[in-house]
């Protein structure tokens, strides 16, 4: 998968910046990660920009299009493309049983989200917390992805490795249950301090416990 400062190079909303507009908008996803969106100022952000103020309105209009400049392109391509990965991996490799199938989806998708912390971060407090904001991102995401995903848990259904429930809800289980683990260490608590393969492990069969068919529940 591309990095994200390669997809952001290439999206409506930001290609094309300069080196000081760059500047910027990487001061703007690390400000709105640590304090909030609606705590920031843009003095705050072309301050650790290194920049003017007037610098950061050549570009963005305001904080809200800064803002929004960071999430469309995560809900249009970021997103999408793990879900896609997520999916194609599924239908194409022949996973001999449920739990090869979510360790290797597991640690994958952590990583990624590991690595852009920040801006997932950004994501998910305004996902939740802004009905506009949720609205505009919501209206991004191609909803060509949702079916491919749906193929995914439906051929892992038709091999005998998952349990049979709504797809909705398994796609809800396993998502929750990576986003839960991610925000007690990177959102909440930031916990240096914790056994990070001894906790994956238990995540993984966790998740193998809970959707397993039932005829393979011990």
């Amino acid at each position: 998968m591309k990095s994200l400062i390669d997809i952001y190079k290439e999206s409506p909303e930001t290609s094309g910046l300069t080196d000081k507009q760059l500047k910027i908008f990487q001061a703007a996803i690390t400000l709105f990660a640590q304090k909030g969106y609606k705590d920031t100022s843009t003095k705050e952000i072309a301050q650790k920009a290194g920049v003017s103020e007037g610098s950061l309105f050549k570009r963005f209009n305001n904080k809200e299009e800064l803002l929004l400049s960071i999430l469309k392109p995560l809900s249009r391509v970021i997103l999408p493309e793990i879900l896609n990965e997520f999916s194609e991996q599924t239908l194409k490799t022949g996973y001999p049983t449920l739990h090869d199938f979510i360790d290797v989806i597991l640690r994958n998708r952590l990583d990624f989200f590991i690595e852009n912390i920040d801006v997932l971060r950004i994501f998910i407090d305004e996902f939740i917390y802004d009905e506009n904001i949720r609205k505009s991102i919501v209206a991004e995401i191609p909803y060509e992805y949702l079916k491919t995903i749906n193929d995914a848990i439906d051929k892992l259904k038709s091999d005998g490795l998952i349990v049979d429930w709504n797809n909705v809800e398994i796609f809800r289980f396993i998502f929750s249950t990576i986003f839960g683990y991610l925000a007690q260490h990177y959102f909440l608590f930031r916990s240096p301090n914790w056994n990070k393969e001894e906790e994956i492990s238990h995540l993984v069969d966790f998740l193998v416990k809970g959707l397993a068919p039932e005829k393979d529940v011990k």
